[in-house]
């Protein structure tokens, strides 16, 4: 009995078929695989909002600043628990002390995280500067306020180009066209690109829904 082996045209027409499942099959293998990242992001976010809500408890219910320059470097220490080289305390140095870990200030889809042993403005969540030293007592929505999320900056508003801030970034759609948020009432949720913020890159007075203004009526 003679054995048969596979034919030239029958192993092309196999790879062939593996290439084509392949294809299909790898971008639901990225998108599964980026959903996980935003579970981790939306957790980070969570842990984020609650520091800042223990910060408000303990400074007399008023939300951290965008920046507190103190003047002198080494007035304040670094993750790592050495003296900063900078004057500039930013939000997630005020809050740090509540958080206590350094990882959840690094988004698991973002390539910028937060330096255990320098001064940076640049990690995985931005804060939204209208909320800087804002009371509790005058966010008349904290279930639809940002406090922070998603960035690529330290400070995030809904538009570059305008208003309220020149120092900012728009949110980071890095999660499946989205982005994480925590909001003035200590919840996280994902919001749709382009929900909260402009991505035309025109120039906007207003956000396509006011989740920004603390005191709005």
């Amino acid at each position: 009995m003679t054995r048969r082996g596979f034919t030239l045209i029958e192993l092309l027409v196999v790879i062939a078929i593996i290439a084509i499942l392949a294809a299909i099959l790898f971008p639901v293998f990225a998108k599964a695989r980026e959903k996980a990242r935003q579970t981790s992001c939306l957790s980070n976010a969570k842990q984020l909002g609650i520091a800042a809500m223990q910060y408000v408890q303990d400074y007399d219910e008023v939300f951290c600043s965008n920046n507190n320059d103190l003047g002198a470097v080494g007035l304040y220490t670094l993750p790592n628990g050495l003296p900063s080289n900078s004057s500039n305390m930013l939000w997630h140095y005020q809050i740090y002390p509540y958080a206590k870990n350094r990882q959840i200030f690094d988004c698991p889809s973002s390539t910028n995280g937060l330096s255990a042993t320098l001064y940076d403005s640049s990690h995985g969540y931005g804060f939204n500067p209208l909320m800087s030293r804002i009371a509790l007592a005058r966010v008349n929505y904290p279930a639809e306020t940002i406090v922070m999320g998603d960035c690529a900056y330290y400070l995030m508003d809904w538009d570059v180009l305008g208003s309220p801030s020149d120092n900012a970034e728009i949110p980071a759609a890095r999660h499946n066209d989205g982005s994480n948020f925590a909001f003035a009432d200590g919840h996280a949720k994902w919001l749709a690109a382009g929900t909260v913020s402009w991505t035309d890159g025109a120039t906007h007075a207003d956000p396509p829904m006011d989740y920004w203004r603390p005191n709005r009526s």
